[in-house]
């Protein structure tokens, strides 16, 4: 080893004396590749003498030099091959350029027919739900409501539904969770993202239990709901210095219920013994629910969940505090929502991004194994309504890390099957195509030479 750093200090000190630039991967992997010199030598950092380790497929999507997620990617065509070192992603290109530059003698997995993405991020979903499984919907928001309480969540369902996402080549969720265990499902599973700590109670007493769990360590937090948590809840997680989402403008009967006080979910907390005459004064004044939830936007950025009611004040005041959007697609239309306005957001500059929900809103005859994905909702919005693959895979990975405030590194690759004679764009065969994704682990032992 020590032999290694001396020749890897030498090689550092010759090309020092070379013009240096640095290059970003559009996943923010930072090389510094030296003019002049044969290869692009990355920076000294404690795992710089470690092996390098080459991924080679059929081609290689998603990595771009300008590191602008919002720009959506290009595909290169002469991109087959990632290299990894430590387990982090640090260049990118055709297998002989990639010899040259990181060694001719470097192990190689070989993914022959595949595709190769970066780690997916599902930026919305209830691992606790895994085990309901899907359900049909028949139209009633708050009779499906109720189908849920009955079923329950449960942490032993997180624990499968975070291993299903981590084996479907997603590196991080946004997950909604009631049980502290299920943060611990998803670390077990090696899982990034955040775990939101689900919080409900419209007022006093109803919210006091949820009060004491801001006061708690946790990931995040997300007050439910305008509809089933009250403002002193939505004040108390964005002055908690945490994560904060909460699913908002999702239904037409939740804009009943902050614009007029009414409706299904005024009926719903009757009946449950959550509604108080004294709450009414939170409600009912006409505003939207983004603009009810205004004071609460403009204290941090939020992560929302949905926004399939959204009308151009709403996109205004989302883009001006900053906030992110998790779009499920898939479930959008599951419940009968039409003409979400993801691409007037983007437009606007909010960063939108992509989730699942839970599996309860998935095809039933869809692949199991791809329910806690994101590609199938990727491949949702390209198929219905031919939108940019380069913007949809910037949705499913760099959009939906900065969403939940994660680090810019890529530890993960997804790798897609796609049919031996494509002539085409390679991530538009991927939208196009059925195949599912699995992980590649860039911690994998290298394999035998």
């Amino acid at each position: 080893m020590r032999g290694a750093f001396a020749r890897g200090r030498r090689k550092f000190l010759r090309n020092k004396r070379r013009k240096a630039v640095r290059f970003r991967l559009c996943d923010h992997c930072s090389i510094r590749v030296y003019h002049g010199a044969t290869a692009a030598v990355p920076e000294l950092v404690p795992d710089a003498m470690e092996e390098a380790v080459f991924y080679h497929a059929r081609a290689v999507c998603g990595f771009c030099p300008d590191g602008d997620p919002g720009a959506g990617f290009e595909a290169d065509p002469d991109a087959d091959t990632v290299v990894a070192r430590g387990g982090r992603v640090i260049a990118v290109g055709s297998h002989a350029q990639m010899r040259r530059e990181h060694g001719a003698s470097a192990a190689t997995h070989r993914l022959p027919g595949h595709v190769l993405l970066p780690g997916l991020v599902n930026a919305h979903t209830h691992l606790e739900l895994t085990a309901v499984g899907p359900r049909t919907y028949g139209g009633d928001f708050v009779g499906w409501v109720d189908m849920l309480r009955e079923a329950g969540p449960s942490a032993a369902a997180a624990a499968d539904g975070a291993r299903a996402a981590a084996a479907a080549g997603v590196q991080a969720v946004g997950d909604i969770a009631s049980d502290p265990a299920a943060r611990a499902a998803r670390v077990d599973a090696a899982l990034g993202g955040t775990t939101f700590v689900e919080l409900f109670g419209l007022g006093p007493p109803h919210d006091a239990a949820a009060l004491a769990r801001v006061g708690e360590s946790a990931d995040g937090f997300q007050p439910h709901a305008p509809y089933s948590a009250g403002p002193a809840l939505f004040a108390a997680a964005a002055a908690s210095g945490r994560p904060v989402c909460t699913h908002l403008a999702e239904t037409r009967d939740e804009a009943q219920f902050v614009a007029c006080g009414t409706g299904p979910f005024r009926a719903l907390l009757e009946r449950l013994g959550k509604w108080s005459p004294r709450f009414a004064d939170g409600y009912g004044a006409g505003a939207s629910p983004v603009a009810w939830m205004a004071p609460h936007l403009r204290r941090c950025p939020w992560l929302v969940a949905h926004g399939n009611y959204l009308d151009d004040a709403d996109i205004a005041l989302l883009a001006e505090t900053g906030a992110s959007i998790a779009y499920c697609p898939v479930a959008s239309d599951y419940f009968g929502h039409r003409g979400h306005r993801y691409r007037e957001l983007l437009e606007a500059g909010v960063n939108v991004c992509l989730g699942t929900d839970s599996v309860v809103c998935q095809p039933p005859d869809g692949d199991p194994s791809q329910w806690l994905s994101v590609l199938p909702q990727m491949r949702h919005l390209y198929q219905r309504d031919g939108f940019d693959p380069g913007q949809l895979l910037s949705m499913a990975t760099a959009r939906g890390r900065r969403a939940l405030g994660l680090g810019d590194a890529v530890t993960r690759l997804c790798a897609v099957p796609v049919e031996p004679d494509i002539v085409d764009d390679p991530l538009r065969a991927v939208l196009a195509g059925r195949g599912p994704g699995r992980a590649v682990h860039l911690d994998d032992p290298p394999p035998r030479r």
